[in-house]
């Protein structure tokens, strides 16, 4: 399908939800709800948040050393706030792991770059849906939902299954020849062909991380999930939305995956729908909901913001340089 009816199609779905969702919920009130909002609780929301790119670069730094890529911690926050403010304006997480691989390529080389994009998108899911089933089981259980919960452990499990098949060397080998007889021997699918072997190879070099170092990877995951889950809950509770921290819970996570499907243009609709119905089940007000989902929105535009700041500064010194590289050219051509 082209890529360009694709986007269409998400940003017109984006637009269908949105306009929906104002229909029904008038911005007057969604705008008193966000008026009414405890500042000391957004504040405490906003600090809160801070560490939360920095752990996550911090894991991410994990996985570039596994695969041989000369990146320190400092400029791999950098990439992840550059990603962040570029998905602003791109559609989707996909995109936005796009431009994660191609600042990490310069690093080492981009089948490394697209195995620790790919990889740490996967163990990132598979943190959300374990914290989604641990909040779960004590929150749905008194609602009754019941198969809700199958669903997460179905989810769960499936992601589980893929994780040690991802770290299996005859899986993996497994999947080479798999793909490789699907794919037909044409001239010009060569190169594909090449690529995919470059990125399983790559995949390969993940089955290189000790015990501990899953263990460590899993705690900064959770770590900085369950700070961004306080964040969450603060912002919930200065619109004096009273649910407990389990509800909240599996809401953040089934927002997050929500999020991460491919439908809408950066999420924008998915996220406000799907917090107006998972919260209205608890009896909370969709302006309410809608005021929560701006706030968390502009929590993330601070972090993009921070990455924009970043890239501005890289644009302006490597333009610098360049206008240094053309006078030196020039001084030397006069000199002749």
């Amino acid at each position: 399908m082209n890529k360009h009816l694709v986007l269409t199609s998400k940003i017109i779905l984006s637009l269908i939800i949105l306009v929906y969702l104002f229909t029904i919920i008038p911005i007057q009130k969604i705008w008193i709800s966000i008026q009414s909002a405890e500042i000391i609780f957004i504040l405490m929301g906003i600090i809160l948040a801070t560490p939360i790119s920095y752990l996550s670069a911090f894991e991410t730094h994990y996985l570039t050393k596994i695969q041989g890529m000369s990146s320190s911690i400092f400029e791999i926050l950098k990439i992840q706030l550059a990603t962040s403010f570029y998905g602003l304006f791109l559609p989707g997480t996909l995109s936005g792991g796009a431009v994660k691989w191609y600042k990490l390529s310069k690093y080492g080389n981009k089948s490394s770059a697209a195995a620790v994009v790919v990889f740490n998108r996967f163990l990132e899911t598979l943190m959300i849906i374990l914290l989604g089933l641990f909040f779960s089981f004590p929150a749905l259980f008194i609602l009754g939902k019941q198969g809700l919960i199958t669903v997460w452990i179905l989810l769960f499990l499936f992601m589980f299954a893929l994780y040690f098949s991802l770290l299996n060397k005859s899986v993996l080998n497994f999947a080479d020849k798999i793909l490789f007889k699907i794919l037909p021997t044409l001239a010009g699918l060569n190169i594909v062909k090449e690529k995919i072997r470059k990125f399983i190879d790559a995949m390969h070099q993940f089955q290189n991380l000790r015990l501990k170092d899953h263990f460590e990877i899993f705690g900064l995951l959770l770590l900085y999930h369950g700070i961004g889950l306080l964040s969450f809950y603060c912002f919930a509770k200065s619109l004096n939305i009273n649910l407990s921290i389990w509800e909240i819970g599996w809401i953040r996570s089934a927002m997050a995956i929500a999020i991460m499907l491919p439908m809408s243009f950066a999420g924008l609709g998915i996220r406000e729908g799907t917090l107006v119905f998972l919260f209205g089940q608890y009896g909370v007000l969709p302006n309410d909901a809608m005021a929560l989902s701006f706030l968390f929105f502009f929590r993330n535009l601070i972090t993009s913001l921070l990455g924009g700041l970043f890239e501005l500064k890289e644009f302006i010194f490597s333009k610098k340089i360049k206008e240094k590289e053309i006078k030196s050219i020039n001084i030397i051509d006069n000199n002749r």
